[in-house]
């Protein structure tokens, strides 16, 4: 991700136009791209400062400075630095002022202080040398730590890391985003609706297959706290929707230091690519729920869901994961409800109520201050709230009809 200082838009009317890297500006920054990540790779093993320091020294054109400044913040984040191996700069620092203010003690009027000695007393203790004490004094300030991995991007590549990563600086200023995706399968639709839920995105999906869904998001500037996180869920759910070949995104905006309301749109015909490897199919928590689930030894199976329940005019549910029994063959569902999701609870609650197609269990986090109550027994959903993880044994006993649990 660019910081704010790093992005680079122009403004058409109420709209927020991102100035990718393209054409001649791509080609006068691919030999910079280059340059710097051949400084990374000869570099490994080295300090930030010295390696920075060989970036600083790369020429580049005046007019082309912030862009350069975005592709390096985009190589570095990709590189992994840490502190000298066999040093606790901490332990280093007490030790020695410790025996510098004791030697301080000890002087009488006329007396200097010598450094030298305390260096050379301190290291016999500690049984290293006092080069080393002093290379190793400070040496987690950023500016020590060590290159330990560079990113091995090829510089088209990096030029296309630096747009999408602009992409997703400018939705991190998002109050509103609305998606409108058409002629996909019933799968990629499936991959991208449990993107948005695995970052935990407050959104409503509505459409059919045939005709394309419409997926509307809530974005970090309409929350009144955890912007930031939000921001960033936000931004990493984009390559989800790059994969589509037919989408329309627009994202309302409050931009700059005024939160001027402008918007930005985004098409395939940004030419926005994503390098790395597709989510997963479930979360972690998902994952480790199911484990769990399958050690209980019931008749019960567990899955992550395939289905898509898209009743007429209403708006999508797909739930998280599926249960089948195998002695009645009767199937329940389950969707969980993270952090960001009370209103979507409402709206599910809703739904059911209407007449939902199939048994669901709504799993629901204490947090979210929903009543287990607010679903009667003559309906097909069930509430189940949990406080900070899902019980396995919990889920299994509302399965078998035990509302409340066991």
């Amino acid at each position: 991700m660019l910081t704010s200082d790093l992005v680079r838009v122009r403004r058409r009317g109420g709209l927020v136009v991102p100035q990718y890297l393209r054409g001649a500006a791509a080609e006068r920054l691919l030999p910079v791209a280059r340059a710097y990540i051949d400084i990374l790779s000869q570099r490994v093993g080295e300090r930030r400062d010295e390696v920075e320091a060989a970036l600083d020294a790369i020429e580049v054109p005046a007019r082309d400075r912030v862009a350069s400044l975005g592709l390096r913040k985009v190589l570095e984040d990709g590189c992994e630095y840490e502190v000298q191996e066999g040093v606790d700069p901490e332990a280093l620092r007490r030790e020695l002022f410790h025996a510098a203010a004791a030697a301080h003690r000890a002087l009488d009027v006329r007396a200097r202080f010598d450094r030298a000695a305390v260096l050379d007393e301190v290291a016999a203790r500690l049984g290293t040398t006092p080069a080393a004490i002093e290379a190793g004094l400070y040496a987690d300030l950023r500016g020590a730590e060590i290159l330990r991995r560079a990113a091995a991007d090829a510089p088209e590549i990096l030029l296309d890391r630096y747009n999408l990563a602009l992409a997703q600086s400018i939705l991190l200023r998002a109050t509103q985003v609305t998606i409108r995706i058409e002629g996909e399968s019933a799968q990629r639709y499936r991959r991208i609706f449990r993107a948005a839920r695995f970052h935990g995105l407050i959104h409503v999906v509505q459409g059919d297959p045939v005709s394309g869904y419409t997926i509307a998001l809530d974005g970090p500037f309409s929350l009144f706290d955890a912007v930031q996180r939000y921001g960033l869920r936000l931004a990493m759910f984009l390559p989800s929707v790059l994969s589509c070949a037919s989408f329309r995104l627009r994202a309302d905006l409050r931009w700059g230091r005024d939160k001027e309301p402008l918007a930005v749109e985004i098409g395939p015909a940004d030419g926005l690519l994503y390098h790395g490897r597709e989510l997963a199919e479930t979360t972690p928590e998902l994952d480790a729920f199911c484990e769990g689930f399958r050690k209980l030894g019931s008749p019960w199976t567990v899955s992550p869901n395939e289905r898509l329940f898209a009743l007429p005019g209403e708006v999508v549910c797909v739930p998280d994961l599926v249960f089948l029994n195998a002695e009645t063959g009767e199937e329940v569902y389950l969707e969980a409800f993270g952090f960001w999701s009370r209103d979507a609870v409402w709206r599910r609650v809703e739904l059911i109520r209407k007449g939902f197609p199939a048994r669901i269990l709504l799993a629901v986090g204490r947090q979210l201050r929903v009543s287990e109550e607010v679903l009667g027994d003559d309906e097909a959903g069930e509430i189940y709230v949990y406080r900070a993880t899902m019980s396995p044994r919990a889920v299994l006993a509302r399965l078998d009809g035990k509302r409340g649990g066991a």
